[in-house]
Formats: C-alpha cells, sequence, structure tokens
C-alpha cells in the first residue's frame, strides 16, 4: 500500500503543477462581445471545429498598437489511418505513449502562450493585437477534409484551413484594420503559417506581412498523397507539393506566388530537432524515435532545404542555431518562440531570436547562424 500511495504523489506531481500554472496564469474569459485592451479572451465561432467534430475555442487579445499577430499553434500531425488512430492525450503524454496529434484544446494550453505570445514588458510583440489558433486537427493546418479510417467506422476532421477562414471572419471584425501583419506558428503551426500566409493577409491587402515559422523541417515523400487524399488541401496549393516531400519550401513557394514582394519569409530551426527528427523516423518508416540515421537525414535535409532557398531567390531568411544541444545525444531544442529564455538569448548566434524577428518587422532581414554560412 505504501508502495502504491507513493506511486500515485509522484504521478499526481506534475498534475498538481499544471493546475497552478494555469492558475497563476489567469483564467481567459468567455467573448461577450466587448474586447478590452490586454485581457486573453475565448471565443467560439459556428462552424469552427476540432478533430473529433466538436466545437472548438480560440483565443484573441487586444493590444496597445494597430498591428496584428496571428499564430498557429503545433501539436504533432496525421497523415495516415495509422496515425489517425493515435491521438495524443495527457496520459499518453505523461507515460510516453506513442501518438501523434493533438485532438482538441485543453485549458492547460493557456500555460503555452509564452515567448513572443507573452503579456510581459520584455516581450516586443506584447501590446500587437494577438489571434491564437490552437492546432485540433492534424492537418498542419491546411485541411479541408473528413477523414473517414478505421473501415470507415471513424472520422478525424482534418478542417484547419477551414476552420482558419472561419476564425479570420471574426479577427477582420475585431481588428478591422492593422498597419502591420506577423504571421506565425511553431511545429506544425510552422507549417500552418507558412501555408495560411495568403489567407490570413487577403483580409488586409497592401499591408506588410511578415511570415515566421519556428521548426518546419521535415521532408519525406507522403506530403504529396496526404495533402490530397487525407487533408485535402486547397486545390491551387495540391499540385505544388512535390514529390520530394519537401513541404516547407513548397508553402513557402505558394504563399510567395499569392502574396508576391509585400510578403517576406523567416524560418527558426535547431540542428537537431529532437521532435521533427522523430517524426522523420516514423514517416521513413523507422520507429518513433531518435536513431543516428534519423538525425543525419534531417540534418541533411536541412542544409539541402536552407541551399535551395538560396538558390531561389525567394525573399526568405534563416535563423539556425545548436541552441541548447544535449551534450550527451548531440539532440538540439525543439521550437524556441514560446521557450520564454531562448527567445532572448543569443546563444551561439550573436542575436536574439526576439531581436532578429523584431528587425524583419521593422525591414532589417539577414540570415543568421547556419542560415548565413551555407
Amino acid at each position: 500500500m505504501k508502495v502504491i500511495r507513493v506511486i500515485a504523489m509522484l504521478l499526481l506531481i506534475p498534475v498538481l503543477y499544471v493546475l497552478f500554472t494555469i492558475k497563476s496564469l489567469g483564467k481567459s474569459k468567455r467573448y461577450r462581445g466587448e474586447m478590452l485592451e490586454g485581457v486573453l479572451y475565448e471565443l467560439y465561432t459556428e462552424g469552427v471545429r476540432n478533430a473529433t467534430g466538436k466545437a472548438s475555442p480560440y483565443y484573441a487579445r487586444k493590444g496597445a498598437t494597430n498591428k496584428l499577430m496571428v499564430y498557429f499553434s503545433g501539436g504533432g500531425a496525421s497523415w495516415s489511418e495509422e496515425s489517425a488512430g493515435k491521438p495524443m492525450s495527457i496520459l499518453k503524454m505523461m507515460f510516453s505513449i506513442t501518438s501523434y496529434y493533438t485532438p482538441r484544446t485543453y485549458k492547460w494550453m493557456r500555460t503555452l502562450l509564452t515567448g513572443i505570445l507573452a503579456k510581459k514588458p520584455e516581450n516586443p510583440f506584447s501590446d500587437w493585437n494577438m489571434v491564437y489558433i490552437p492546432y485540433v486537427t492534424g492537418d498542419f493546418h491546411l485541411g479541408n477534409n473528413e477523414f473517414r479510417y478505421h473501415a470507415g467506422k471513424k472520422t478525424l476532421y482534418h478542417v484547419g484551413e477551414s476552420n482558419t477562414r472561419l476564425i479570420m471572419d471574426k479577427c477582420k471584425e475585431l481588428f478591422p484594420e492593422t498597419e502591420m501583419l506577423l504571421v506565425c506558428g511553431d511545429s506544425a503551426g510552422a507549417f500552418g503559417a507558412a501555408g495560411n500566409a495568403a489567407l490570413v493577409a487577403g483580409y488586409y491587402p497592401d499591408v506588410p506581412v511578415v511570415v515566421y515559422s519556428d521548426a518546419s523541417q521535415l521532408i519525406t515523400p507522403v506530403w504529396r498523397k496526404t495533402a490530397a487524399e487525407v487533408w485535402g488541401v486547397n486545390p491551387k496549393l495540391q499540385p505544388m507539393v512535390e514529390e520530394d516531400g519537401d513541404l516547407y519550401f513548397n508553402l513557402v513557394e505558394y504563399s510567395y506566388g499569392e502574396l508576391g514582394d509585400r510578403a517576406v519569409f523567416l524560418r527558426s530551426n535547431t540542428l537537431y530537432d529532437d521532435v521533427l527528427i522523430q517524426f522523420g523516423s516514423t514517416m521513413h518508416g523507422g520507429p518513433h524515435k531518435v536513431t543516428p540515421e534519423a538525425m543525419k537525414s534531417y540534418y541533411d535535409g536541412l542544409i539541402s532545404t536552407e541551399k535551395r532557398f538560396i538558390g531561389s531567390g525567394l525573399p526568405y531568411y534563416a535563423f539556425v542555431t545548436a541552441h541548447n544541444k544535449n551534450p550527451k545525444t548531440g539532440l538540439t531544442q525543439h521550437t524556441m518562440s514560446r521557450a520564454e529564455k531562448s527567445v532572448y538569448f543569443s546563444g551561439d548566434v550573436g542575436i536574439s531570436l526576439s531581436e532578429w524577428i523584431v528587425d524583419a518587422v521593422n525591414g532589417i532581414c539577414r540570415s543568421i547562424g547556419v542560415g548565413s554560412n551555407i
């Protein structure tokens, strides 16, 4: 009995920590038609759904400036019948059970509005208007499909782009004008930012657009089939998803074709991203874990994509670092834009990530770290 009590207490500690953190951040308010400055609001719009088909919230905050950040959250992916059947849950994450995507918005996700999303004096974007789009559809925010799996008995609602359109309708109502637009996201949301940039910017014609993606290196040939048959991405984008599987490059190419020279594209990556290496291994038919082969494949792919951008003539700038490299495993951090310390730490590249993004917003764009030396 004593052993059972000890185990129960150990399991309870992370739960209590999460609950305490949520309480310390304060609850978001349900939007009732009035938006006060600096308050985080939870909004529901008819038709915005999660992976299970149920109504799904998103968040907004009114700032003190006439500038707007639209942030796409990350949280895995589903690209097949097998992955569709393995959604994430709190228990699976606690016990490290393999799962691939977040199927719904959890209350604890408010604790992730940190880094460039935080309402803090040190955050240079703290006074911007902000719309935060949780990732609950497993499709990099790009889908328009109801995907049947388990012999057609279950449905995964890959409706990320559909949700984005509905959310942006409301965003335009909340913030009818803006002088600057920052479309950004991390991990799966990094792909979402790149792919939805033209959709978002279409609500604010002629406004300068900075598109920033944090951790979006995942080359795999499954993307072409996934985009067409699983996610149902929009018909203009589908033919641009190439067979080589360099999806992020394809998304930037597509969005630049829609936006032209009013947009610039930024991306930050670490050299041996632990999470992306695991997903890359799985998508190439290997185990969902880091292997030497998967590490090499990720690194080689990253360098290849950066070289491709250099030769493309696209308005693209990279921030590539070995930030938080583990001396034992050689692995580096996954995503930095919402990490409270990493976003302000200059580390091995001599400038912080937040400074680099701010400079780009102010028209000073440059590649940093490995991205400047290829």
